[in-house]
């Protein structure tokens, strides 16, 4: 016989040298191909791409033993003693961009998330990931004045790319049965380049950004009977001032003709709440979720303007629904998958020549269980997002897109043995 235990103490540590050792290439990557990147930090990420991302990306009010929700810290309490949660994801976004003249077709594959966490005592759990917060990536040709030029008039390109990446801890505590808190330490770190380039000249504006950050979840639960289980949950993120610092170099055909430092900018993250609810009902061993989030966040504080961009207090609404027809009938396995449908609604934080940009999109859901050899029950996640971005004014830019996401929420059970002969 030969017994085999897991060692906590050396997956968590080798988890975070994975990290450590990843952060350089994601500082590197290109997140989005969308004209509205152009602006300072670029376009921020408002999905977290986790196990509710067929749901329409709800999670303020949800709580699940099976995966971490990165929407609300408070809800890691549910994860079990003895279980270690990993959970990674992925996505590709097909797009096509449309004016009144012209349409673009782009795609890109990225990147989204990865996370550990697991229960630290009786009622503290924790949890470290690292995400993109904002990303920056556009392509743009225009025809412009251009003096020294051969006929004053020459094609000017507007490029760019790089962002702002998430390195995070989440903390929880249930301070009393049912009733638990979180909060969420954050680093954010990253550069964006802007580029201008003509025939004469290149400029090329490189800004550098570091931040530390806090927002903070509540969540309380209560069975009602002995079928449904009510949960909400609330968020707070506090007002936080970005410095970027910035600097230009001047290139002409021969050589470099300026390089130097730019005085700062200064750049507010908005004061952001949001509350959300869910309804998980479990009868004749069918489940059923419905969950609702709402959130705002005051973005209007900003003053900074951008050549017809300029910031606006932002509204998330999002709903979802999911079903699985029998979790125990594990012969069928079609009965045992996680179906779920779920719809977006977003009142961005951007404004284009003074109409707001917004996003709406529905989703659909697949999640897809495995269990290993101590019969621990993990999940391959599948989401596909079909939505719709821009001003919906005439002469705007338009983005109709596709979103399809992977997941997968590894558990594994620690300070178990196993045994076999």
């Amino acid at each position: 016989m030969i017994e085999q235990k897991s060692s906590t103490k050396n997956t968590f540590f080798l988890f975070l040298l994975f990290v450590l050792l990843i952060i350089p290439d994601l500082q590197a990557q290109n997140n989005t191909n969308s004209p509205f990147s152009i602006f300072e930090i670029g376009e921020i990420e408002f999905r977290d791409f986790g196990s509710t991302a067929g749901m329409g990306n709800v999670g303020i009010g949800v709580q699940s033993e099976n995966f971490l929700n990165r929407r609300n810290p408070a809800a890691l309490t549910t994860i079990d003693t003895l279980r270690f949660v990993f959970d990674v994801a992925a996505a590709i976004k097909f797009s096509e961009f449309s004016t009144k003249e012209n349409s673009a077709r782009t795609n890109n594959f990225n990147f989204k998330s990865l996370a550990a966490g697991l229960r630290i005592s009786k009622r503290w759990t924790s949890s470290v990931g690292l995400k993109p917060f904002s990303s920056v990536g556009y392509n743009i040709k225009d025809q412009q004045y251009v003096e020294g030029s051969e006929n004053n008039y020459d094609n000017v390109f507007f490029t760019g790319s790089g962002g702002l990446n998430n390195f995070y801890w989440a903390n929880a505590y249930e301070i009393l049965p049912g009733l638990s808190l979180g909060l969420t330490s954050s680093y954010l770190f990253g550069n964006v380049a802007h580029n201008i380039d003509t025939d004469v000249y290149s400029v090329r504006t490189t800004h550098n950004i570091s931040k530390i950050h806090f927002d903070f979840g509540l969540q309380y639960s209560h069975l009602f009977g002995n079928h449904t289980n009510i949960t909400v949950g609330g968020i707070y993120v506090n007002e936080a001032k970005i410095d970027i610092h910035r600097s230009k170099v001047v290139y002409s055909t021969t050589a470099v003709e300026q390089d130097q430092r730019l005085p700062d900018l200064n750049l507010r993250l908005p004061q952001t709440y949001g509350a959300g609810f869910s309804v998980n009902r479990n009868k004749r061993d069918a489940e059923l979720l419905f969950a609702a989030d709402y959130q705002f966040s005051n973005w209007s504080t900003n003053l900074v303007r951008y050549e017809g961009l300029t910031y606006t207090d932002s509204h998330i609404y999002s709903a979802g629904l999911q079903i699985t027809p029998n979790v125990n009938r594990f012969e069928n396995y079609f009965q045992i998958i996680r179906y779920s449908i779920g719809a977006c609604y977003n009142r961005s934080y951007l404004k284009v020549n003074g109409h707001q940009l917004n996003d709406f999109s529905i989703s659909f859901g697949l999640g897809f269980p495995f269990t290993n050899q101590l019969r621990t029950i993990s999940y391959v996640n599948l989401a596909v997002n079909v939505g719709e971005s821009g001003t919906g004014k005439r002469g705007g830019i338009t983005e109709r897109y596709v979103l399809v996401s992977a997941n997968m929420s590894l558990i594994d059970r620690w300070f178990a043995k196993r045994q076999w002969d």
